[in-house]
């Protein structure tokens, strides 16, 4: 499910209200956020809204983090475009280590975030559930760095996009 605001394109500002929709309406798929786009949204909400997904949905959820790509979707929430990568950077990590331990904490200049246990603890590892949409070469490094599983839209030719990630 993917989040997407002010335009028809996709009617879906809020992938986990999507989600939890679909997780009590199936009982077997998994669930996936393609992705909570993070410059968007606080680490300490996203977390806590992934933990309680995968509670309600027994371990189905597939959480998958991006940074976005348009300018005319940042304007609006007042976030400089220029900023999405150090921001994505410092939250993700957050997101991906409060999954995993049931506690957020950082010390960032974007999101600076006192220890906070959180509720619903993890029921279960995240490790392979790790997403990260790209499609950029910076945003490959950080997938790798993130240890997620990489998530790609092909929004140019394939060739163009692969010219980035050769050089």
């Amino acid at each position: 499910m993917v989040e997407h605001h002010f335009d028809d394109y996709a009617l879906c500002p809020d992938n986990f209200v999507m989600l939890a929709h679909l997780a009590a309406r199936t009982s077997r798929c998994m669930l996936g956020t393609a992705a909570v786009i993070v410059p968007w949204n606080d680490p300490l909400r996203v977390a806590e809204k992934a933990l309680m997904l995968d509670t309600l949905s027994d371990g189905r959820l597939l959480l998958g983090l991006g940074r976005g790509l348009s300018r005319k979707v940042y304007e609006p929430f007042r976030i400089p475009m220029d900023e999405s990568r150090d921001r994505f950077d410092e939250a993700a990590a957050m997101i991906f280590d409060a999954a995993e331990t049931g506690v957020i904490e950082g010390d960032g200049p974007y999101y600076p975030q006192p220890r906070a246990e959180l509720r619903p603890r993890p029921r279960g590892s995240f490790a392979k559930r790790r997403f990260c949409v790209a499609g950029s070469s910076d945003s490959l490094a950080a997938a790798a760095r993130l240890k997620a599983q990489m998530m790609s839209f092909i929004v140019r030719p394939a060739a163009d996009l692969m010219s980035e990630f050769t050089r």
